[in-house]
């Protein structure tokens, strides 16, 4: 009978023999932890539990090949990886940009229409700046603005220096404000593009 007791380590060994018992206390063991990671990412109960829900099954699905150092970490950085997905899938959807439209100054239904338009542009525009950003840097920008990460969690991560952190978010920031200057307007209502945190 496998408890509580037995190490992440030892479980995940067994995960990787199809044991669905060690699974089992994996999943009870972390589940809690990064739902309230995800919910306070992205302050939505239900699509919280749906990417741990998501990430377990991965798991389960790649068990025989898991090789981890630490499954903690692993987990945690996964589920990190979802979010930022998820939120670069949304910025392209409709139903994101009704969301942040609500949070734009509206007069009449005429000016709402020509928000959607105008915040329909600005993702896509966004969407291809970030595209063009570096690799590493694009990770940097993303981990700062939309999973609010400090510079120094964001050290921790990925294994580099807090100046070197903080270099990564000025080049961002420097050239996605070039390539979106002309939308200086929406950009400022929505305010998460440049609001750095550190």
């Amino acid at each position: 009978m496998l408890g509580q007791e037995l190490s992440d380590e030892i479980l995940t060994g067994r995960l990787r023999h199809d044991d669905e018992q060690a699974f089992k206390t994996l999943y009870d063991r972390h589940w809690y932890d990064l739902y309230v990671i995800a919910c306070r990412k992205l302050r939505d109960s239900e699509l919280a539990q749906d990417l741990v829900q998501e990430l377990f099954l991965t798991l389960w699905q790649k068990r025989e090949t898991l090789r981890v150092d630490s499954l903690k970490a692993y987990l945690t950085t996964s589920l990190r990886n979802r979010i930022i997905d998820h939120v670069r899938m949304q910025l392209q959807s409709d139903q994101y940009a009704e969301y942040v439209l609500q949070a734009l100054p509206t007069e009449s239904q005429s000016h709402q229409t020509t928000s959607v338009v105008q915040y329909r542009e600005l993702s896509e525009s966004l969407n291809q700046a970030l595209a063009q950003l570096p690799d590493k840097t694009r990770e940097v920008f993303l981990l700062n603005r939309f999973e609010r990460m400090t510079t120094r969690e964001i050290a921790a991560q990925l294994g580099l220096s807090e100046k070197t952190i903080e270099y990564h978010l000025s080049r961002s920031t420097s050239l996605l404000r070039a390539q979106l200057q002309n939308f200086a307007t929406m950009v400022a209502c929505l305010g998460v593009f440049w609001a750095e945190k550190s």
